[in-house]
């Protein structure tokens, strides 16, 4: 069983999705050597992934730096409290984490420090690799305005896809690496022979976890080289109608995994997912009503509190299956790396922190290896945006898995990067191709049965190609300056 580590001393909800989940705040057990000169005040979101990535790197650079100490508050609402502070001039952090969707808006208003800087500096350890060189041109693109730069990201990719009952799936020599959605339906046929579900998750409350897993599907139908070149053109609105198959299918295939039915007659999903939070239905699934719960990498320190009571509870990482059989895109072209990847929200100084130089010094060193291979190890395989080594003996079983599943796409070079609130130049049509995804995927689940989530699933890509069109400036032959990330 993946081994919670000490350090992570709060609970709260995945990947950028704020779900009301109480926090642990900085008031008090996360003060780094508090009697140090300097103290640097560090506010970031207690996402699914806690907060011992933080205080690890803090520790670390306290070690090297013994004058300098920090004060870390957190908790599950400190995007919005960030965002707030930042534009009512009360923010006395001196080292932020910042969610996307509020980037562009706070460099308008000047409340950001630039870091070009930053990204010269070299990395504390290495033969004069800078940071800039060991982060990918679109993330780094991505964060450019007006000249400067005034974010680093915080992380590289998450790992969507599915947690399964390792006793369960021993006990029944049931398959615990299906390669293509064909195989998954009949591993979910086998499962309901028994009395458990074969599959739970949580549909009421933003569905932010099913949605990655529509994500996945989609990139990989389409190949790499389809959405990080073709899409890239965007000469005319027409390029989006190629969509339309492989959205039908996508929609359809989750519609069967949501409300779908097993070769004998059950439902896929336990009875009351899709009211379920996303925590509830990992409950239920540490329970054992359920062999497999939709899920990510971030489940260990998610339900770190939770598992406790259940020391025996045995689980693992299982990739989000292909949605073609072959593992070939809509081309015939091998998609079995290409990966999808959110683009992870952005650490940064504000401009009214007393400290930017030190705040800055530190932001350079959470890319030394020690801190890399800590954040690793204590978020279960997702990445940094660095091409620092890791020293994979260290991670445990169910972190391996899904380090493993990542790094495939990124040493092959086929990661497409999310990056949902770029500007359509840098982002291409994907920000509005996985926008749509949710939309669907709420109507799929709250969709009254099987045979209506399916009507759903018929008409939706037409739909969402009528809203691309709506982007279109027929007047200029062009995409929509709104659309387009123009300033």
């Amino acid at each position: 069983m993946k081994k919670i580590l000490s350090a992570i001393l709060c609970v709260a909800m995945g990947a950028m999705l704020s779900l009301g989940v109480a926090g642990c705040s900085g008031s008090g057990g996360n003060d780094i050597n508090p009697d140090a000169d300097t103290t640097l005040k560090v506010s970031v979101y207690a996402a699914g992934y806690g907060t011992g990535w933080i205080e690890e790197a803090c520790r670390i650079y306290s070690e090297d730096h013994p004058e300098v100490g920090f004060t870390i508050e957190a908790n599950n609402r400190m995007f919005d409290t960030i965002k707030t502070r930042l534009e009512t001039g009360t923010c006395d952090s001196d080292i932020v984490l910042i969610a996307n969707a509020n980037y562009s808006s706070l460099v308008a208003l000047g409340v950001l420090e630039e870091l070009s800087g930053v990204y010269n500096a070299v990395i504390p350890g290495t033969e004069g690799t800078t940071v800039r060189s060991v982060i990918p041109d679109i993330q780094y693109n991505y964060r450019v305005r007006n000249g400067g730069v005034y974010g680093v990201p915080w992380q590289d990719a998450t790992a969507p896809g599915f947690i399964y009952n390792k006793t369960l799936f021993k006990e029944h020599g049931w398959n615990e690496s299906p390669d293509t959605m064909t195989e998954f339906f009949e591993l979910c046929d086998e499962i309901a022979k028994t009395d458990v579900a074969p599959l739970v998750y949580g549909g009421g409350q933003e569905n932010g976890y099913a949605v990655n897993i529509l994500n996945q599907w989609f990139v990989e139908y389409y190949g790499y080289d389809y959405i990080a070149n073709t899409f890239m053109e965007y000469a005319s609105p027409d390029i989006y109608s190629y969509t339309l198959e492989g959205r039908q299918k996508v929609y359809e295939t989750a519609a069967r995994l949501l409300q779908g039915q097993t070769a004998n007659g059950e439902s896929i999903a336990l009875a009351g997912s899709r009211g379920f939070t996303a925590q509830a239905a990992q409950r239920e699934f540490i329970q054992g009503h359920a062999a497999m719960d939709i899920c990510g990498n971030w489940f260990p320190t998610e339900m770190a509190a939770y598992l406790k009571g259940y020391p025996e509870f045995e689980y693992g990482y299982m990739p989000v299956p292909h949605i073609n059989d072959g593992e070939v895109d809509y081309q015939g072209k091998d998609s079995s790396k290409v990966r999808y990847s959110l683009d992870g929200n952005i650490l940064a100084v504000p401009a009214s922190s007393q400290n930017k130089e030190v705040a800055k010094d530190f932001l350079v060193s959470m890319y030394m290896q020690e801190s890399y291979q800590t954040f690793v190890e204590e978020n279960n395989g997702v990445l940094r945006p660095t091409s620092v080594e890791l020293d994979e003996t260290a991670l445990d079983e169910f972190t391996k898995a899904s380090y493993d599943y990542f790094n495939e796409g990124k040493q092959a070079n086929q990661y497409i990067y999310e990056c949902s609130t770029a500007p359509m130049a840098v982002n291409g049509y994907l920000a509005l191709l996985i926008s749509q995804n949710g939309n669907t995927l709420g109507n799929i689940i709250n969709a009254t049965s099987y045979d209506a989530a399916m009507g759903v699933a018929a008409v939706a890509a037409a739909d969402d190609y009528t809203r691309a069109m709506e982007m279109w400036d027929s007047d200029k032959n062009q995409w929509k300056d709104s659309y387009l990330g123009v300033e």
